[in-house]
């Protein structure tokens, strides 16, 4: 390969992502962050992301731009069977490179269709056309190959656009062109993550501490903060006197000082708490025990999760009238939940999502009640928002509401 940047301080990394699918909402570019995943994780950073829709003008002008001001450009999607696949023809097109068959690779791409008893369609051929003088990239996962090309010392990647595609090729493919041509990136970022805090007023806060010069950002979601600084941006001792104040001034609203969803830190409080939990869930619809299953070992830590969306099942599972008074409704769920699976901890969690109110609550208005065999809190939210938003906070509150019960 050529190492025309090895003595380079910094390598620009652009992703140009093609499917008019993405732009309409029909399709979420998971291949955006999880680039940026595997390239942070190999010691590189995603410079920049343009998406454009499967239109030739827009490929064009927008892959010309990305050339320009990039050392490496990849591209997702786009290289299909289908008319609406010209990914590759418009880049090739760009650059004045020509096309070729690769025979070797059609005569693959028709014996897969054989082996399963049909004819490969003629509109297939082109997924075996080659750039001249590229580099044909293995695609484990399906029959459109990677392709490299080497235009004036900088790299272009045209990778298919299906994640299970796509990334095995970044991580085969596109990690080691740069980790033999490009130094690594100095920024190593860790992570702080509150809960129960407004952005503004703990971005002020922090600001009458926070050493000079430290890189910092804030990402605020579903009532969570996750501060972002880079750890190589000030010297130890700053970085070190940063972190104690935080922990000073924000002890009670910190979830976690590692980029984990809130749901790992309860998930790993109850494992080294060695509780059992068990959930009633009402608003959230199973979305707070869907959180906790993800990890594994989940069987360990979570003994049972009812949803329980009707009146009707409710007085089911309580096997008795329930009452109008949601505080009391949900203590009268979580106390049952705890008596009926022997967990060391339960939680209920009721309260209007909307549109439209079913009770005489508000929207947004959230009822929790926390249980253990000493005794039964309970908690009364309000949030704001759209339904979606309001269950994600739901589920959020009830996360951060145990964390503080358990501590």
């Amino acid at each position: 390969m050529n190492n025309n940047f090895a003595n380079v301080n910094t390598v620009n990394i652009a992703l140009l992502s093609v499917g008019t699918e993405l732009l309409l909402g029909d399709t979420i570019n998971t291949n955006l962050s999880s680039l940026g995943q595997i390239l942070y994780s190999n010691g590189f950073i995603l410079s920049s992301e343009i998406t454009v829709p499967d239109n030739k003008e827009n490929i064009k002008d927008e892959f010309l731009k990305l050339l320009k001001n990039n050392d490496v450009i990849i591209t997702c999607g786009g290289i299909g069977p289908t008319e609406d696949d010209f990914t590759k023809e418009v880049i090739c097109s760009s650059l004045n490179m020509n096309l070729e068959v690769d025979d070797e690779h059609l005569s693959w791409m028709k014996s897969r269709w054989e082996s399963r008893g049909l004819s490969m369609p003629e509109t297939n051929i082109k997924q075996a056309e080659i750039p001249v003088g590229s580099k044909k990239l293995n695609n484990s996962q399906g029959t459109a190959p990677g392709i490299l090309i080497n235009h004036s010392g900088k790299y272009i990647f045209i990778l298919p656009g299906p994640p299970r595609e796509f990334n095995p090729l970044v991580m085969d493919q596109v990690v080691p062109l740069l980790k033999e041509n490009f130094p690594k990136t100095n920024k190593d970022y860790e992570f702080v993550l509150f809960f129960n805090q407004a952005e503004s007023s703990l971005a002020d806060e922090i600001n009458k501490f926070k050493p000079e010069g430290i890189d910092i950002a804030y990402l605020a979601s579903k009532g969570i903060i996750k501060l972002r600084y880079d750890k190589n941006s000030v010297n130890e001792v700053k970085l070190n006197k940063f972190l104690n104040q935080l922990d000073t001034g924000f002890k009670d609203s910190i979830i976690s000082y590692e980029n984990i969803p809130a749901s790992k830190a309860l998930f790993n409080l109850l494992k080294e708490k060695k509780l059992t939990l068990s959930l009633v869930e009402s608003i959230t619809g199973g979305n707070l025990s869907s959180e906790i299953i993800n990890f594994p070992g989940a069987s360990s830590v979570l003994l049972a999760a009812n949803t329980l969306y009707s009146n009707e099942a409710k007085k089911e599972y309580l096997s008795s009238n329930i009452s109008d008074n949601w505080d009391a409704l949900s203590k009268q769920l979580a106390e049952k939940s705890l008596e009926k699976y022997n967990s060391s901890i339960s939680l209920a969690i009721l309260g209007e999502a909307g549109p439209i109110p079913s009770s005489e609550y508000k929207i947004g208005e959230i009822f929790i009640a926390i249980s253990n065999k000493k005794e039964t809190v309970t908690f009364n939210h309000k949030l704001r928002g759209s339904r979606e938003d309001i269950i994600a906070r739901s589920v959020n509150n009830a996360i951060w509401d145990l964390i503080n019960f358990i501590k």
